[in-house]
């Protein structure tokens, strides 16, 4: 397995994979590739739906942070605590 750092997102490939998990501010996100390349991301262990589609690599932290921060603008307008990022690394 390969561990990458790009920016403030680290990901983790596994070999032959369409897909990869990375965290921002520790939060993270599985990625995956669909047949027509496009990158679709999604939130882990959160009971919202916080999903994000990017069409390059080096989109996806910038969708994934536009998320994030949709996400904490909602709980915040509607006066509800974000579940807060796991703590530690991988």
């Amino acid at each position: 397995m390969r561990t990458a750092a790009l920016g403030r997102i680290y990901f983790v490939m596994p070999p032959s994979s369409s897909s990869f998990i990375l965290e921002i501010e520790g939060y993270r996100a599985r990625i995956e590739r669909d047949r027509e390349g496009i990158l679709h991301g999604r939130v882990l262990e959160m009971e919202e739906l916080v999903y994000f589609k990017a069409a390059t690599l080096r989109m996806v932290e910038t969708k994934f942070a536009n998320a994030l921060q949709a996400y904490l603008e909602m709980c915040k307008q509607r006066g509800v605590e974000p579940r807060k990022p796991t703590a530690g690394s991988f």
